[in-house]
């Protein structure tokens, strides 16, 4: 197969609509491109097997530590660039990504307009099968390409992809209930999910004792099973496409699904995996509402018409721990009423999107669920953030990043009063969180505790001594020193802030620029 050259890529007429800017690696515009992919998961590297151009938002990517290690993981994968669009995440470029890509030599190129990423990645991958030297080599190529990705345990979304682009056509792994867990091949994807329910009966319709049959209008579909028990089944929708190669893209794929569930370091769980994708998907924003929509409502999550509530739970236990977590999350959410689409668990939290009705009390149902939740589950969920309630996709990002935020400051002031916590209940100490970012409150904190900043441990004493409502008896016992120590130390904080602590203002500011300071993570 032909590849592809990073230049080709940046010229595509899809790229030229998000103004392409190269801002490291003009050096590399020839290397090859062998594939392209949508990435926005933090492991992204676990997907890819090298030669990939990876197109992403930055929508997971919110921390300075996410965006270093993403672009370290893509490297080390060797991927050949990566392409940032700058707009729903960033308003400009991050500084520690292109860092990150001058230090790894990972070639970084800014859309600054919005851009359809599929619609590049359509154009790549048509262009690159275009470009593939027979047919005869299909079922070579195909069973290689899955091959390396199973061994290289790259999730089971990436074989899908893999297999629409060898397809050229929309691929979809329904599970045994039918509903679609895994999809690609976005450029039909619309019309295959827009009546799935019907479409699924209907190719179920011609299903006979052979592993793969074909309906007359050219639906290829396939069981999955794993010792005898089907699991789900593989469809391929090649409309006008060569029935054999079809056929030898189909039955290479169900080798290589049903390998991947077989030998999966997670024990073949990929319905969670599937909602994970799903999730993400959704927070990137990806494809456009219409499809990720559709695509929510034929895996059996609704979106359209109901209010949705995004979860950030704290885990007391790690991921192995929590093997059962989607069951027990699918169980007390049908027994509440509501919807859930599970997301990775990630540092020892998870993020959860609750869907309810419309004429339902989101707060309560949501209340409801997390509580039950934290009563039946492995877990152990020490604390559940709560973002402000959306109704439709494109306010998700903003109320994730508050649950975020609200899930660290309360993990600050150790909240114990609801399993479920709000910005609003935090009070000034949820504010000061939700400003903390602003270049106005970083200033202000500047200002107030400039002088002290070098010196952590007058700043823990005078945190301690406003939080105990100025008593300095209390700051002495709580630091072990004696009163006297305290005294001077106090002195010396007055001496250098040129404030007065008994100036119920100075103070009142003083609190406020420690909490600012807090968030900030210093």
């Amino acid at each position: 197969m032909q590849l592809m050259t990073l230049a080709e890529v940046i010229e595509l007429a899809a790229s030229r609509e998000g103004q392409p800017e190269v801002l490291h690696g003009h050096e590399h515009l020839s290397d090859p491109v062998r594939w392209c992919h949508v990435g926005e998961v933090p492991d992204i590297g676990t997907m890819l097997t090298g030669g990939e151009v990876v197109l992403t938002t930055g929508v997971m990517l919110a921390e300075e530590r996410d965006q270093i290690e993403y672009v370290e993981k893509i490297a080390e994968a060797g991927a050949t660039a990566v392409f940032l669009g700058i707009g729903r995440a960033f308003d400009d470029v991050p500084r520690a990504m292109l860092k990150a890509c001058r230090s790894a030599d990972l070639p970084l190129i800014v859309m600054w307009r919005p851009v359809a990423f599929v619609t590049i990645t359509e154009q790549v991958q048509t262009t690159i099968l275009a470009r593939t030297t027979s047919r005869s080599t299909i079922s070579e190529n195909v069973r290689d390409t899955l091959h390396r990705l199973t061994i290289q345990r790259a999730p089971m979304q990436s074989l899908v992809d893999e297999l629409a682009g060898l397809a050229g056509c929309p691929v979809v792994v329904e599970n045994t209930a039918r509903q679609v867990q895994l999809a690609a091949g976005e450029a039909g994807l619309r019309e295959v999910l827009r009546d799935w329910t019907r479409l699924s009966q209907y190719v179920s319709r011609f299903a006979g004792d052979d592993d793969v049959h074909i309906t007359p209008d050219g639906i290829v579909a396939a069981p999955l099973t794993q010792e005898g028990r089907p699991w789900g089944t593989l469809i391929l929708f090649a409309h006008g496409e060569p029935a054999e190669r079809s056929e030898v893209v189909a039955r290479r794929g169900v080798e290589a699904l049903n390998l991947h569930k077989l030998v999966a370091p997670s024990g073949g769980d990929w319905q969670r995996e599937a909602q994970e994708v799903l999730l993400t998907d959704l927070l990137g924003g990806h494809g456009g509402a219409d499809l990720l929509e559709l695509r929510a409502r034929a895996s059996g999550f609704r979106v359209r018409h109901c209010r949705l509530t995004p979860l950030v739970i704290r885990l007391g236990r790690n991921e192995r721990e929590c093997a059962m977590l989607l069951e027990q999350v699918r169980s007390v959410a049908g027994r509440c009423g509501v919807g859930a689409l599970l997301g990775p668990v990630e540092h020892g939290t998870v993020r959860m999107l609750v869907s309810s009705s419309q004429s339902d009390d989101p707060i309560r149902r949501v209340d409801e669920f997390a509580e039950q939740l934290a009563v039946e589950s492995d877990c152990r969920i020490e604390l559940a953030a709560a973002g402000p309630v959306v109704d439709g996709l494109s306010g998700l990002g903003r109320s994730f990043a508050r649950a975020r935020q609200t899930l660290r400051a309360a993990a600050r002031l150790d909240w114990r009063d609801s399993v479920v916590v709000r910005l609003a209940d935090l009070r000034l100490p949820g504010l000061v969180e939700a400003l903390a970012a602003s270049h106005d409150v970083q200033d202000f904190v500047d200002r107030e505790l400039g002088p002290l900043l070098d010196s952590p441990d007058l700043v823990d004493l005078l945190e301690t001594f406003i939080a105990n409502g100025l008593n300095k008896s209390s700051t002495a016992q709580a630091h072990h020193l004696s009163r006297p120590a305290v005294y001077r130390r106090l002195e010396q904080i007055t001496e250098r802030l040129g404030i007065d602590l008994d100036d119920v203002r100075a103070v009142a500011g003083l609190h406020v620029a420690l909490l600012a300071l807090r968030a900030r993570g210093q």
